[in-house]
């Protein structure tokens, strides 16, 4: 597994077939060649990968329940069983088989839950359980039905909790863990610090794995960390892993969304390009094709406005920035792109960039002469640049402002005036408020940007409960 998880996966492979000539009759030879298909597939996209994964997932099985016969209690090749249903699942996922996906979580919570009722203190089947308890909060409302007849529950918090223990305590896939973890961190807790700890041990230990600096640079964008994200993806670029190809191609995707956020837009529209043409799947293409269009609108190229327009209404409409890409492009094509919203991308680009003090006086004269909705947009940057150059009362002023012109159109803005505003009396001190302003906050977050914004609120849900 080690040189698997370098990428060294010929090597593996070898090894994994002396430990099938080793023990022929126990599952775990054929579980670590699966697990390279697997992975393989995941990041290729490869029909042959994917064949290669079902033969060696099938002949896994065999191998499980012929030691599971034998010794019922065998809570090791439970584990193994839980992780080969957890592949299944993840596999049919990505080729958008939802039903057949909560069949495979149901068999593999399963097998978790069997190995920790016969053994309690096997810390790692705790990971595939946080996993899915993770996993299953994002499933789209029109799916839910599937979810409750597998009566599979979801809560983030305790799957967070799950995967820590399996870190903490566990001892085969401390790597894996600590990967999934840091994930987390990113993505629903806003703590960048904890994530890059993690992740730099990983890359550390594993300089062959590009899914481990890729995730690095995601986790480096969301700290605002552009300049060391555009180098820790030049890295996985390089390696240029032929196994993993669209990890290479993503890579391209994050270099785009740097320069775009840097207001580089010849760089932006050549990195996405490059995106455009090697993904293998249609996941971020409606917005990369979306900010295209407008980095060849900064540029006054229309023909290429025109073009990527319509291109970006081709994402997958199944995630939100593709879907928010859709929507956008549809209202430039009937519209136009006005040159107010010119302006507030901008703005918004630099406050991504951490360039605070450029925000706050690009918008200090200028939100009085905007429209309703504009202004409302204009006064939550105002207020996290304000909030950034520790002008905590400035910040609160903006939060209510925006929360009072309650923009009919982002509705997004009142959530997020709402946590900006209770990180602005949490910092300066106004504890008292506080609880009660979060609650508020997370009672709206229900538009875009939801996942964000909730990650916001659980940051600051965390200080308050130390």
């Amino acid at each position: 597994m080690q040189q698997a998880l370098n990428m060294k996966q010929e090597a593996a492979e070898v090894t994994f077939n002396k430990v099938i000539k080793l023990k022929p009759n126990l599952p775990h030879g054929y579980y670590g060649i699966t697990k390279i298909h697997f992975w393989n597939y995941l990041g290729s996209k490869d029909q042959n990968e994917y064949n290669l994964f079902l033969k060696f997932a099938d002949l896994t099985q065999e191998k499980i329940d012929q030691s599971l016969k034998s010794n019922p209690k065998d809570y090791q090749i439970m584990y193994i069983g839980g992780n080969l249903a957890l592949f299944r699942e993840m596999t049919q996922s990505v080729d958008n088989s939802s039903i057949k996906a909560f069949f495979w979580s149901k068999k593999a919570v399963g097998y978790f839950e069997e190995s920790l009722a016969v053994n309690p203190k096997y810390y790692d089947s705790y990971l595939g359980l946080g996993l899915f308890d993770y996993a299953m909060s994002f499933v789209p409302d029109f799916l839910k039905w599937a979810v409750n007849l597998t009566g599979l529950t979801s809560n983030k918090s305790r799957g967070f909790q799950y995967i820590k223990t399996a870190f903490k305590k566990g001892t085969l896939d401390k790597s894996e863990a600590a990967f999934h973890l840091s994930k987390i961190y990113t993505d629903y807790l806003a703590e960048y610090d904890s994530a890059s700890v993690l992740l730099r041990s990983l890359i550390e230990k594993y300089p062959g794995n590009p899914l481990f600096s890729y995730q690095y640079a995601i986790n480096l964008i969301k700290d605002k960390q552009l300049d060391k994200a555009v180098e820790i993806l030049n890295k996985v670029i390089k390696l240029n892993n032929k196994k993993l190809i669209q990890v290479t191609a993503l890579a391209f995707y994050r270099k785009g969304e740097i320069y775009f956020k840097k207001n580089q837009f010849e760089s932006a529209v050549s990195q996405y390009k490059k995106y455009l043409n090697s993904s293998k799947e249609q996941d971020l293409t409606g917005i990369a094709a979306l900010n295209c269009a407008l980095s060849y609108k900064f540029l006054d190229n229309k023909d290429q406005v025109k073009k990527y327009l319509l291109l970006a209404k081709n994402g997958n409409q199944d995630i939100f920035e593709d879907s928010f890409a859709k929507k956008k492009c549809d209202f430039f094509i009937s519209n136009g792109i006005p040159p107010i919203d010119l302006k507030l991308i901008i703005i918004k680009n630099n406050l991504d960039a951490g360039e605070y003090k450029i925000v706050y006086d690009s918008l200090k004269m200028s939100i009085q002469h905007m429209d309703r909705d504009h202004k409302s947009i204009a006064y939550v940057y105002f207020c996290e640049a304000a909030l950034n150059l520790k002008k905590y009362d400035e910040a609160v002023y903006a939060a209510d402002q925006s929360i009072t012109l309650k923009s009919s159109v982002d509705k997004w803005t009142i959530p997020m005036s709402l946590i900006l505003k209770a990180k602005a009396k949490y910092l300066s001190k106004m504890n008292n408020e506080v609880f009660d302003i979060l609650t508020e906050a997370e009672v709206n977050n229900n538009f875009e940007f939801k996942d964000y914004i909730q990650s916001q609120i659980e940051w600051l849900k965390r200080r308050l409960n130390k």
